[in-house]
């Protein structure tokens, strides 16, 4: 099995069909898997071997599709490193996984060349264009014959290093086989897409939901991938007038962007028949304005890095608001108390995952992965969930950013989706600071709409109608932009060590 012969049915069935449209880039399916055949061919004149890394450092651009896939085709293991990533935690990331060559853009070159004395086994920096003495992938693309023989790798194999956000500490190494892959894109698409259907993938694709769960499983199934480089709303709406996709793929933030267009009702986005969510908690209220506002279908999927990277989901015919889905495929979940127990439906615990789409664990990290993946096979997620007596699952938090105020737990999505009922805020985050009376309460980060001004106080007795006093905000504080992860993540961890450190002063 090797994850870059998804394309090959399409390859044989329909070649001329457009497989990538990105700007005014539009590359078929036998296009596609020439340059997918040349990126291997010179993968290994690079000389990299079967089992050696490759880190691909771009953002979402179709050569980011394109190398991954040819790297994998030659057996060689990608380290897809996030484009918005530093000097600090580049030099990490490639250290820790050993890479011998960095695939990177001429913006983002500096970085790597200001680690490389760092790096010790990297061999090889090659650039997306051509501009001094470093070797050009597009013109390596453009150079080769079109042939390669696929390595024959195992389902065990290791495809990819895909590194978590790192934002509870140092970023970890995730290990994903071809079968991790392959299972999880075609699954996914075998529930959502069809071969007629257009995805708009707005979420980055130097992350697993856009690249796994978006291009891979549309390509799977011969449909057609909008990759977007950077997401912007306005743009966003006119290529969807423009391109007709029929499918939409992001993560909470960008659908609230949306929805505040100024000129949204005069947009014809009907082509758009459901869109996908995943990353972080959906508010329902942004749900229902989705649905009713933009008129989409909505569906939602879970996952994780280390679950390749969807648990759950379903079909927008099947999903239940607030639901992020079943188990896919074969994937069994269950919820569980702090001492291990299984709980019942409608209990909230910790959700853990078994089956195919659980990855090898952490690189370089027995005691890490030991201490998420247990010897049953469970991943255990640290999200807090229940499940309903059908199955589906409800995230309530992240278990890691549960308050303690003064005993009461406290989830901030929780208290989030509340207050994002206030007509003058935007966006926000709730995260925990120190207390003397109650060890810990809630904070909020929020951002007003354009030309709105609130005070604390406002905003907290608006509070005070919505919750039970220990949610109520004991503090807020008013910002620009609320700073978010290039998935959409609220960099909550970030935040909350700030207040922390302040407090020790």
């Amino acid at each position: 099995m090797n994850l870059s012969e998804i394309l090959l049915p399409q390859v044989s069935n329909n070649p001329e069909k457009t497989a990538i449209i990105f700007e005014s880039r539009r590359i078929t399916y036998s296009e596609l898997d020439r340059l997918v055949n040349n990126a291997a061919a010179a993968t290994v004149e690079l000389g990299l071997k079967r089992g050696d890394v490759l880190s691909i450092f771009l953002p979402s651009v179709p050569e980011l599709i394109i190398g991954y896939l040819g790297a994998a085709r030659a057996g060689v293991v990608v380290n897809v490193v996030n484009a918005m990533l530093k000097e600090r935690e580049v030099a990490y990331i490639l250290n820790d996984c050993s890479t011998k060559v960095v695939l990177t853009d001429s913006t983002r070159l500096p970085i790597v060349e200001a680690v490389r004395d760092r790096v010790e086994a990297l061999q090889s920096v090659v650039v997306l264009e051509k501009g001094g003495e470093r070797p050009a992938f597009k013109e390596m693309l453009e150079s080769g014959d079109g042939r390669f023989e696929t390595a024959d790798t195992k389902e065990s194999d290791l495809c990819h290093l895909m590194y978590t956000s790192g934002t509870t500490g140092w970023p970890k190494g995730v290990m994903a086989t071809h079968l991790n892959i392959w299972h999880n894109c075609t699954n996914f698409a075998k529930i959502h897409y069809n071969p007629e259907d257009t995805i708009m993938v707005a979420t980055p694709i130097f992350h697993c939901w856009g690249l796994i769960n978006g291009t891979f499983a549309m390509l799977s199934v011969g449909g057609t991938v909008i990759t977007v480089e950077r997401f912007y709303p306005d743009k966003a709406l006119e290529d969807i007038e423009r391109l007709k996709p029929t499918v939409f793929q992001g993560v909470p933030p960008m659908y609230n962007l949306l929805l505040k267009q100024p000129d949204l009702e005069k947009r014809d986005i009907s082509s758009v028949v459901f869109c996908l969510s995943a990353a972080t908690k959906m508010p329902e209220s942004l749900i229902h304005q989705v649905e009713h506002r933009l008129g989409w279908n909505y569906a939602e999927a879970w996952g994780l890095t280390e679950v390749s990277c969807v648990g759950t989901t379903a079909p927008y015919r099947e999903t239940r608001i607030g639901s992020c889905g079943r188990g896919m495929d074969d994937a069994e979940i269950k919820v569980i108390d702090e001492q291990g127990n299984t709980l019942p439906p409608g209990k909230q615990g910790e959700l853990c995952i078994r089956g195919t789409c659980v990855t090898l664990g952490y690189l370089n990290k027995p005691d890490a992965t030991r201490e998420a993946f247990d010897e049953e096979g469970w991943f255990h997620s640290g999200d807090i969930a229940y499940i309903d007596e059908d199955g589906y699952a409800y995230i309530v938090d992240r278990k890691k950013d549960m308050i303690n105020v003064g005993g009461e737990k406290v989830f901030p999505s929780e208290v989030e989706d509340m207050m994002l009922e206030h007509p003058k805020i935007k966006d926000l985050v709730i995260v925990g600071i120190p207390h003397e009376l109650k060890g810990e309460a809630p904070k909020a980060f929020i951002q007003l709409k354009e030309g709105e001004k609130a005070t604390e106080e406002e905003i907290r007795e608006f509070c005070r109608t919505k919750m039970a006093p220990y949610k109520v905000p004991v503090a807020v504080e008013f910002v620009d932009e609320i700073p978010r992860s290039a998935s959409g993540k609220a960099l909550r961890r970030m935040l909350r060590d700030m207040e922390w450190e302040k407090a020790k002063v």
